[in-house]
C-alpha cells in the first residue's frame, strides 16, 4: 500500500486473530438495506418465465429421467427445497441472500488485499445493484443465482492466490465452481478461467517472492483438477446410465439456432449422411412454422442482428421440433442428431462459422457497454462523475499522482479475465444476449466503482490541499 491513509484503513478491517473483515451484523445491514431497495423497486415479487418450469418441474423422483433432463440438478433442487420451507414466492429473496453473500465477500476479500474500506464497498455495491441483479433477481431462472455462484467462486480464488495457492484455499474455489456449473452448464468456463485468473494471480500477489510462471500455473492447475473431479463424475454417471457422457443433452440445440442461419436452402438440402434426413425436416418444418403464422425477422441474412432476433424462433419453432419429429420423446437422440447437423455445417464452412464468431465478439463488447452504461444506477454514478470532472477542471484542481491499490489490480485481472472467456463460451454456441453478456461482465462495474472511489480521494485530497495553501497564505 502507498500511503498511510490505506494502510490504517485496511487494519481497521483486519482484526487480530486473522477473523475475516467486518462481521454479521455489518452484512444483515449490507442486506437489509440491498432487501429494500429491491423491494421498493418491486423486484422480490416472484416472476416465471419460459424457462421455469423445466427447473420446477424436474423429475427429482426419477433417477433415470434426471439424467436425461435437459437441465442439471443444482438450481432444481434448490427450488425444491425453498418450495417445501419458505414457499416458492421466496424465491427472490433466496437470489437475493445469494448475491449479497456474493458481493461481501468479494469486499472481504479486496480488503485483504489492501483496498480501503470505501473502495471495496463501491465494487460491493457494484456487483450486488448491477444489471444481472435488476434484471434477473426476480426471475425463477439460473441467470441471478449462478451469477452470484461466480463471484464467489471469484472471491475464494482471490482469497487462494493471497494464501500462497494452499490446497485447504483450493477446495472452496473446486466447490464453488462445480456448484455453479451444476446450477448452468454454461458456468463450464470457469474451469479454463479458475487456470488462466488462478496464474495471473498468483505471479500478481507473489512478486516480491519471484514466482515463476510456470510454479504459478502448477499451483493454478491443481485447483483446475479439483473442480474437474465432481464435474467428471457427473458425466461418467450420465455415461455409464443413460448412455450418453455429457453433462446434460443440450447445448447443440443453441448452436443449431446459429448454424442453420450460416447455410442457402440449397446447402442444406445437400447435407450428406448421417444428418441428412434432419437437414431436410427442418427445411419442411420451417414452411410450416410460416404457413402457421409465424414469421422469421426481416433483416440481412448475414448480420449479426439478424441472427440474433432469429436465434430464438430458428431453436424452438424449426429445428427442435423437426429433431422431435424424427425422435419423439427422446432428448438423447435429438440432441445427437442435432449435433452431427452442427458438425456437419462447421466443416463444410468453417469460415463462416468463424465469422460468426468474430461478429459475436463485437457484439458482445456492445451489448456489455451498452447495459452497464444504461444501467439507472450507473448511467447515475457517470453523470455524477462528469459533474466532478467540470468542478475540477473549472476550480483549477489538478490530478494527483496514480495511487497503487493490489485490490483493484487483482480486480482487474479477474473481471477481464472472466468476461473473456465466459464471453467466449457464449458466442461458440449462442448470441451474446444481454443476460448473458452482463453476468460475464458482472465483475467490471465492480472494478470501475472502485476505482472511481480512488480517482475521487485523488481530487478531493488535492482540492484540500489546495484550499489549506490559500487559507494560510491569507
Amino acid at each position: 500500500m502507498s500511503d498511510a491513509t490505506t494502510a490504517s484503513d485496511a487494519a481497521i478491517w483486519r482484526p487480530a486473530g486473522g477473523r475475516l473483515p467486518g462481521s454479521v451484523a455489518q452484512f444483515l445491514l449490507f442486506f437489509g438495506a440491498l432487501a429494500v431497495v429491491f423491494q421498493v423497486t418491486g423486484r422480490l415479487q416472484v416472476q416465471l418465465v419460459a424457462d421455469s418450469p423445466s427447473y420446477i418441474d424436474y423429475p427429482v423422483h426419477s433417477f433415470d429421467a434426471a439424467l436425461r433432463s435437459q437441465r442439471t440438478p443444482g438450481y432444481p433442487i434448490l427450488i425444491q427445497v425453498v418450495q417445501r420451507t419458505l414457499g416458492l414466492p421466496a424465491m427472490p429473496l433466496v437470489h437475493l441472500l445469494l448475491l449479497a453473500t456474493a458481493a461481501w465477500m468479494l469486499r472481504g476479500e479486496l480488503l485483504q488485499w489492501g483496498s480501503t474500506r470505501s473502495r471495496s464497498l463501491a465494487a460491493a455495491l457494484a456487483v450486488a445493484l448491477g444489471c444481472t441483479a435488476f434484471d434477473n433477481l426476480a426471475i425463477v431462472s439460473t441467470d441471478a443465482p449462478t451469477a452470484a455462484l461466480g463471484v464467489l467462486t471469484a472471491a475464494s480464488l482471490m482469497r487462494w492466490a493471497r494464501n500462497k495457492g494452499s490446497i485447504v484455499s483450493a477446495i472452496p474455489v473446486a466447490i464453488l465452481a462445480s456448484l455453479a456449473i451444476a446450477f448452468r452448464p454454461a458456468y463450464l468456463f470457469l474451469l479454463p478461467w479458475t487456470f488462466v485468473a488462478g496464474t495471473m494471480l498468483m505471479v500478481l500477489r507473489r512478486r516480491s517472492e519471484c514466482v515463476s510462471l510456470v510454479g504459478a500455473a502448477g499451483k493454478a492447475s491443481v485447483v483446475v483438477g479439483l473442480a474437474l473431479i465432481p464435474v467428471l463424475a457427473w458425466v461418467s454417471l450420465r455415461g455409464f446410465v443413460v448412455g450418453d457422457f455429457g453433462l446434460v443433452p443440450f447445448g447443440q440445440q443453441n448452436l443449431a439456432g446459429v448454424t442453420v442461419q450460416l447455410v442457402t436452402d440449397e446447402e442444406l438440402r445437400a447435407t450428406e449422411g448421417e444428418p441428412r434426413q434432419l437437414a431436410w425436416e427442418v427445411l419442411r418444418q420451417r414452411d410450416r412454422f410460416l404457413e402457421s403464422g409465424g414469421r422469421l425477422a426481416e433483416g440481412d441474412p448475414g448480420a449479426t442482428m439478424t441472427y440474433e432476433m432469429r436465434w430464438n424462433d430458428y431453436i424452438w419453432y424449426i429445428v427442435v421440433p423437426a429433431a422431435e419429429r424424427l425422435y419423439p420423446g427422446d432428448n438423447l437422440a435429438t440432441h445427437g442428431v442435432i449435433g452431427s447437423l452442427n458438425r456437419d455445417i462447421i466443416a463444410r464452412f468453417p469460415w463462416r462459422y468463424a465469422r460468426w464468431l468474430l461478429l459475436a465478439s463485437r457484439r458482445a463488447v456492445w451489448v456489455v457497454v451498452a447495459d452497464i452504461v444504461m444501467h439507472p444506477l450507473f448511467l447515475l454514478g457517470g453523470a455524477l462523475l462528469i459533474v466532478w470532472e467540470f468542478r475540477r477542471l473549472l476550480v483549477g484542481i489538478d490530478r494527483s499522482p496514480h495511487q497503487v491499490d493490489s485490490g483493484l489490480d487483482a480486480l482487474w485481472v479477474v473481471a477481464v479475465t472472466y468476461a473473456a472467456l465466459k464471453i467466449g463460451l457464449i458466442i461458440a454456441t449462442s448470441p451474446p444476449l444481454g443476460r448473458f453478456a452482463d453476468a460475464a461482465a458482472i465483475l467490471i462495474p465492480a472494478w470501475i466503482a472502485g476505482r472511481t472511489i480512488v480517482y475521487l480521494g485523488q481530487t478531493s485530497s488535492k482540492a484540500t490541499s489546495i484550499g489549506a495553501t490559500a487559507v494560510n497564505k491569507a
